[in-house]
Parts: structure tokens; C-alpha cells; sequence
């Protein structure tokens, strides 16, 4: 039996079993200890989370705060517009539609009316909402003096000084209009000029590098954006290339804020530029031509482009060009033997859209009186009883200007509507030859400041 016993006894040397026993303890130390290095990783990664949740609920809490704040801030405007007095709602937002001679009237009413009319924000608030024709710019074939014929009613839409005898030079002629800005020139200097006639405020301007002649084919570039503060404005004048004769032409401009002229490179064949057509519209300076087309410069691509007129053969059509509307699009207003048209030009095309049509019925027994040139039929269709020449125009809203017997007629494109200046009254004439040969120039009412050019900049070509 003792023998047997020998036989499950391992041959192992002594000492073996205290080895692997320290081994087995290392192992479980081993082991605890990476099991105590994962936990503090997961701690770790706990207390990040834990951290990163804060942040949010932090976040979500702050953004919910401001969007209360922000919203309750905004209840408590509606609410003090809701119970403002008339006054001063009236004062907030409804003086700035009114013109320029409107607001100097009601300036009277209140000191607070008086301060908000005198600031800088609301006139340049005010340049910006009143878009409408005020009345038309003539010059006298005569003798080189300036009137003023006003839409009624002239309490509204008059002037201070409509001779503009405020300017330091005389003679001086209307080339160009703006937005409440006009371009004038002094053709025994050569001088030009930016004034705005409501405030009577000026400024010179430095002569062209190419002297444009006695009458300039130039065009006043004002657009009072929402960040146009100075009323910044650009002058664009065509001229010939290569003496009188030639059919080339091409332009210089000048800018307010830059402070000099400069010369384009850009060239365009248009035989003759007619310098009493030209008018703005969406910063760019366009023209009438003897070839049926209408040339446009655009000063900030530094591009020219030329299209045709859009009544195509009809050449014995009378026509004219303008602008409308807030976006600055081009119109062109032409008059048949039996219909008054209005076109709008489409954008990035050469192509013209219809826009309106006004049936022309012409009669021998017409008579001079305002209620026979024209009738409105039964289903609001305006009909003209004699053929109108067209007018050029610029405004905010769909109103065309046409000559009708010695009187400015605004039709409104949308209601109808027909405002009457009469333009012989201004000069004192008892005749007008037709508008043929007419210098003109339409004029919209603001308070835009005039600023003085910039630091002169060099003349560059």
C-alpha cells in the first residue's frame, strides 16, 4: 500500500509548487490591474459624457433664454406699435413715402418731427421709398434758362428755386436726372454739376478728360441702396472717337466715391448717340441712336451692349426710352398711327416683352380742353384722341409720361391713372411744337444728400 501511494506523487523538483503559486498570484495582480485601468478609462469616459451632456442641457438652456428674450422683446415692439400714438406711427412711417417739400412742410408740426426729418438716416431712408415722378425738367430753346413744370399738386411736388439760380454759373442746362439727383452743365465753361433742386444743395464736378461739346450725351447714375449712405453717384458721357464724322464712340465716367474720371476701353458703333435719350436704369447708362438702337454702358462691368428698338420696320413710329419700376429695368414707350405701346426689355436678352397697349382714335374736331385729348371706355381701356409723342420717364412705379397738346400726361400702367402738368404754363408759351426738339429731363423728389467727389484719382485709359 505504501509502494502504491508513490504513484500520484509528481516528479516535480522541490520548490515548483511555491512557483506557481507566485505565478497564479501575479496573474490575478495583473489582472486586477487592468481591469482597474478599464474602469478608470470608463470612469473617464463617464465624466467626459457626463461633462459633454452639461454642455448641451448648458447650451440648450442658454439658446432657449435668448430665443424667449428675443421674442418677448418682440411682443412688447408689436405691442408698443400696436398703442403708439398716430403721430408718432404717422412721423415713423409714413413721412418718408411723402416728397421732399411735404416733409418740410410737416417738419413744422412737432420739435420731434422736426429732429426726425433732419437726421441723415431719414433722408437716406426717404430717397429710397419715394420712387415717384415729381414733374419734368425743361430747358427753353430761347434762351438757355431752366423751368419746371410740377404734377400737381404744386404744394406737394414744387420746388424752392425751380430756375436753379443757386448755381454759381449761368446759363446752365439739365442733361440728366437721378433719383432726386440732377446732372447739370454750364455750356460757356464746360463745368458740370450735381445738385438736388429740393435742398438747393451742389457740387462741382471736374471737367471730362474729352471735352464733350455743347451738348453732352450724358448720363447721371444714382441708385440709393440700402447701403449708400454718402448717396454715391456715377457720371457716364459718350463721346466720338476720331473726329466729328466718325460713327465710334465711346465713354468716360466718372465716380463720386473715386474721386476722378477714367476712359474705357470699350468701344460701340451707333452712327450718332442722341444726347437728350439718355436715362438710367439699374446702373446702367443707355442711349437712343439715329440707327433704330439703344446703346447701354454699364460702369461697374466696364461692358457695352447695343439692341434694336423693338417696333422693328416701323420706322415712322415715335419712341422713347425709360425707366421703371424698382428693379431697374429698361422700357421704351412707342407711339403708331393707331396705338400707344409700351416694352420692357428681358433681362440678359435682346428681345422686348409687351407690357401695354393704349388704343389712339384720332379725331379732327379735337379740342385743346384736358378732358378731350383722351377717355377712359367702359372697361377702363384709355384711348387718346390725339397722337401723343413719347416722353422719357423714371420712377418706381409703372407710370409712362407722354406729350399730349402742350401738356405732361402720367399714365399709370396698373390703375389707369392720368396725372397732367402743363408744361406751357411753366414757360409762358401758348404753343409747343409737338415735343419735337424738346429738352427734358423727368424728376423724382427726395432729400439724397449731395456728396463732394472723393481725393481726385488719376485719369486713366
Amino acid at each position: 500500500m505504501e509502494s502504491s501511494s508513490h504513484l500520484f506523487l509528481s516528479d516535480r523538483p522541490e520548490g515548483d509548487d511555491d512557483h506557481h503559486a507566485d505565478t497564479d498570484d501575479g496573474d490575478n495582480d495583473a489582472a486586477d490591474d487592468t481591469d482597474d485601468g478599464d474602469n478608470d478609462a470608463a470612469d473617464k469616459r463617464g465624466a467626459e459624457a457626463a461633462e459633454s451632456y452639461d454642455d448641451v442641457k448648458y447650451l440648450v438652456r442658454r439658446n432657449r433664454a435668448a430665443s424667449r428674450k428675443r421674442l418677448v422683446s418682440r411682443i412688447k415692439h408689436i405691442h408698443n406699435e400696436i398703442h403708439k400714438p398716430v403721430a408718432d406711427a404717422v412721423r415713423d412711417h409714413a413721412l418718408c413715402l411723402l416728397p421732399a417739400r411735404s416733409i418740410f412742410r410737416l417738419s413744422a408740426v412737432s420739435p420731434s418731427w422736426a429732429r426726425h426729418v433732419s437726421s441723415p438716416i431719414f433722408a437716406h431712408t426717404q430717397s429710397r421709398s419715394h420712387r415717384s415722378i415729381a414733374g419734368v425738367f425743361f430747358g427753353s430753346s430761347v434762351d438757355a434758362s431752366v423751368a419746371y413744370a410740377p404734377f400737381p399738386p404744386a404744394s406737394a411736388h414744387g420746388l424752392p428755386d425751380p430756375a436753379l439760380s443757386f448755381f454759381p454759373a449761368s446759363p446752365i442746362a439739365v442733361c440728366s436726372s437721378s433719383n432726386g439727383l440732377l446732372l447739370c452743365y454750364a455750356p460757356s465753361s464746360g463745368d458740370f454739376f450735381v445738385c438736388n433742386p429740393a435742398t438747393a444743395a451742389w457740387v462741382a464736378v471736374p471737367r471730362p478728360p474729352h471735352n464733350p461739346g455743347p451738348e453732352p450725351a450724358a448720363v447721371l447714375i444714382f441708385v440709393p441702396g440700402v447701403y449708400n449712405f454718402r448717396s454715391d453717384y456715377t457720371i457716364v458721357i459718350g463721346f466720338r472717337i476720331s473726329g466729328a464724322r466718325s460713327g465710334i464712340f465711346g465713354f468716360q465716367t466718372f465716380s463720386s466715391s473715386a474721386g476722378g474720371w477714367w476712359i474705357s476701353n470699350e468701344v460701340c458703333a451707333a452712327e450718332c448717340l442722341l444726347p437728350d435719350s439718355g436715362i438710367a436704369g439699374g446702373g446702367v447708362a443707355y442711349w437712343r441712336t439715329t440707327m433704330l438702337t439703344v446703346v447701354g454702358y454699364d460702369p461697374a462691368e466696364d461692358s457695352v451692349r447695343v439692341t434694336h428698338w423693338p417696333m422693328n420696320y416701323a420706322v415712322e413710329s415715335r419712341w422713347e426710352i425709360g425707366q421703371m419700376g424698382d428693379g431697374g429695368r429698361l422700357f421704351c414707350t412707342a407711339v403708331t398711327e393707331e396705338v400707344v405701346q409700351v416694352h420692357k426689355l428681358l433681362p440678359k436678352s435682346d428681345q422686348w416683352a409687351l407690357v401695354a397697349s393704349m388704343d389712339l382714335k384720332q379725331r379732327s374736331n379735337t379740342k385743346s380742353e384736358e378732358e378731350e385729348a383722351w377717355e377712359v371706355e367702359a372697361g377702363g381701356q384709355l384711348v387718346f384722341k390725339k397722337r401723343p409723342w413719347p416722353m422719357r420717364f423714371q420712377g418706381g412705379e409703372l407710370e409712362v409720361l407722354l406729350w399730349v397738346q402742350g401738356r405732361v400726361v402720367g399714365v399709370d400702367l396698373a390703375s389707369k391713372r392720368v396725372r397732367v402738368a402743363a408744361a406751357t404754363e411753366a414757360f409762358g408759351w401758348s404753343t409747343w411744337d409737338d415735343g419735337r426738339g424738346a429738352k427734358y429731363v423727368p424728376y423724382i423728389s427726395t432729400l439724397a444728400p449731395v456728396p463732394p467727389p472723393a481725393a481726385a484719382a488719376l485719369t486713366s485709359s
